[in-house]
């Protein structure tokens, strides 16, 4: 990738990735985890919210201490969100660009693939957060053929994009805020010199933020 460090795109991919994880719940207020809209400003009722639900008997252990009693209660799902394994991201590829990146099956070491019958929680590093937006720029370059890419991107058009790319890929509607973000990525790459590329390189940002590559 041209005219690009790997530092710099990085930069660029943890703003969107802390613009996409900012809160707990969608515009319209539901739980991203459940589903469920708290009706109380205070988080009463709502079983989300820390004190709302039974919690589980403990399970004191040597000399009859509790190790996990000092553990802070927190709300339902917020620290729910895992890293997507390598056995889903052919499928969550396809869904997202209609393709498999060609590389991706090269790729098999980076995110930890494990044997048949074992399970280790995935885990995201900077390698494999470079590999993921290397593996998306690729897919997104061939998929955008059309007229639309042909022009450099500009704060109307990039936002047209942004936000149709950003519905698709993290099946919900993205926040005006998480929008502006992405224009202001695609608009301000002014060091890349062929438009193309940069609708690809815009497509890739959405692409491994924490929306594409977690649960």
């Amino acid at each position: 990738m041209r005219a690009l460090t790997i530092t710099s795109i990085l930069s660029c991919v943890v703003v969107l990735v802390a613009a996409c994880d900012g809160e707990g719940a969608d515009s319209l207020g539901r739980n991203r985890r459940n589903g469920a809209v708290g009706n109380s400003a205070d988080g009463d009722n709502d079983p989300t919210q820390p004190g709302n639900c039974k919690e589980g008997v403990a399970h004191p252990g040597f000399a009859n201490v509790d190790f996990v009693a000092d553990r802070k209660v927190g709300g339902l799902g917020v620290d729910r969100r895992r890293v997507k394994p390598y056995s889903a991201l052919s499928a969550e590829f396809t869904r997202a660009l209609g393709a498999v990146p060609a590389r991706l099956s090269a790729s098999e070491s980076t995110y930890g693939q494990v044997p048949a019958r074992w399970f280790n929680e995935p885990a995201a590093g900077a390698v494999s957060l470079y590999t993921t937006y290397s593996l998306a720029f690729t897919a997104c370059y061939d998929s955008m053929s059309g007229a639309t890419y042909a022009a450099a991107p500009t704060a109307e058009t990039a936002g047209t994009e942004c936000a149709k790319l950003q519905r698709k890929v993290w099946q919900r509607t993205a926040t005006p805020e998480e929008t502006q973000v992405c224009v202001d990525f695609a608009v301000g790459l002014t060091s890349e010199p062929d438009a193309r590329r940069r609708w690809a390189h815009m497509c890739a940002s959405v692409m491994t933020s924490t929306g594409f590559t977690t649960y």
